[in-house]
């Protein structure tokens, strides 16, 4: 059973994930991924989030995308 998905401020991993969420939010970024031929970007952001954090805490994506449905 998988507990829900909480996490610590206080954890190294969340910290380095909130600078990393900063960068990809940043307009540099946004550019970037326009140069590139990314569309609808706010999509994209989104998407590269989920990743993130499913990478960080290993955590499958569907777990996640189903946590972040039910805190709505």
């Amino acid at each position: 059973m998988k507990h829900r998905l909480n996490l610590d401020i206080k954890d190294p991993n969340y910290t380095l994930l909130k600078k990393i969420f900063k960068i990809i939010d940043s307009r540099k970024s946004l550019e970037i991924l326009a140069s590139y031929g990314f569309k609808n970007l706010n999509k994209q952001i989104f998407a590269f989030k989920i990743i993130f954090i499913s990478m960080f805490f290993g955590l499958d994506i569907s777990f996640i995308l189903n946590e972040l449905e039910s805190k709505k």
